[in-house]
């Protein structure tokens, strides 16, 4: 039952998000409802009401509402970002039907006739973003993917505000055909943060993009955090830190750490040769003596 009692009804629009968020999708598309009559958030509870009616798969409804408001998404990126933001992240959650079915219990079908619905809305508009999300999201839960679609899909793969685990499952189906998605630093630089759940070699390109990038403290942070983890760095991220922190003037024991680790596969470079200097003048709890005299004797 959709609650009335609500004295200032901008906090009855933040518990209806909650409702969504948790998986209450009927008390969501009831309250989003009244909301959107009420006019209040109307754009915004728009988004939440399309949310809740794809989670439960009700796509034409949610394609309905999507083709009635969709002035509020052309030429609005605020309104196109939130909506893409909201379903790439609640698609996912594991209440979602198509989630919670993925294994077969939908009826083939059923799903069929609904994904058809939604291809054809795309190949009408393709700039309909609801029907390209969808798209994406069976490719990225189910293997099914529509015709021509493929192109549609990497393009959206850059979307910096996909979700991340919708944006990793996506790029897992897509280098099926195309294993140079996988070494794309400028997707692996989209991730806001590393899951768990990626394998060691694409968290490796994911600290790589993040070393390329301005904010050393913070690739520093994940560097650890990932070390902790039992991620075995790669080579190329370890030299990567070592050149960031002789240019960030912030050589620490991290740094050392790769330095030898290095040097004992026979790298030997002038920013690794900083290093040692650094620590040998600087951090007297390595012994470094070894490694500097072979410098020296090659001249570096």
């Amino acid at each position: 039952m959709v609650r009335k009692d609500f004295k200032d009804l901008k906090l009855y629009f933040s518990n209806s998000m909650i409702s969504l968020k948790e998986g209450d999708y009927e008390h969501a598309i009831k309250s989003f409802s009244h909301l959107i009559d009420q006019g209040i958030e109307p754009q915004k509870s728009v988004i939440g009401l399309i949310t809740a009616y794809s989670c439960l798969t009700r796509y034409p409804a949610a394609l309905k509402l999507y083709e009635k408001n969709k002035d509020i998404f052309i030429g609005n990126p605020s309104n196109r970002n939130m909506l893409v933001e909201t379903m790439t992240a609640l698609l996912m959650k594991e209440t979602s039907l198509l989630k919670k079915n993925a294994r077969g219990s939908l009826s083939t079908v059923f799903m069929a006739k609904r994904m058809k619905a939604v291809h054809e809305a795309y190949l009408t508009d393709k700039d309909n973003l609801l029907a390209i999300i969808l798209i994406c999201y069976w490719y990225a839960v189910l293997g099914a993917r529509p015709y021509e679609t493929e192109q549609m899909m990497k393009d959206f793969l850059r979307n910096e505000y996909v979700y991340d685990e919708f944006r990793w499952k996506l790029l897992e189906k897509l280098a099926i055909t195309d294993k140079e998605l996988m070494d794309d630093i400028t997707i692996a630089g989209m991730f806001r943060r590393i899951p768990r759940y990626l394998d060691h070699s694409y968290i490796n390109l994911l600290l790589f993009s993040h070393l390329l990038g301005d904010d050393f403290a913070s690739a520093r942070e994940k560097i650890e955090v990932q070390r902790m983890n039992g991620v075995e760095l790669s080579d190329d991220v370890m030299w990567n830190y070592i050149n960031s922190s002789v240019e960030n003037n912030d050589i620490d024991d991290l740094s050392v750490n790769f330095a030898k680790r290095l040097f004992a596969k026979g790298w030997m470079d002038p920013v690794i040769g900083q290093v040692f200097r650094y620590a040998k003048n600087n951090l007297n709890i390595y012994n470094v003596t070894n490694e500097t005299k072979a410098l020296d004797l090659f001249g570096i």
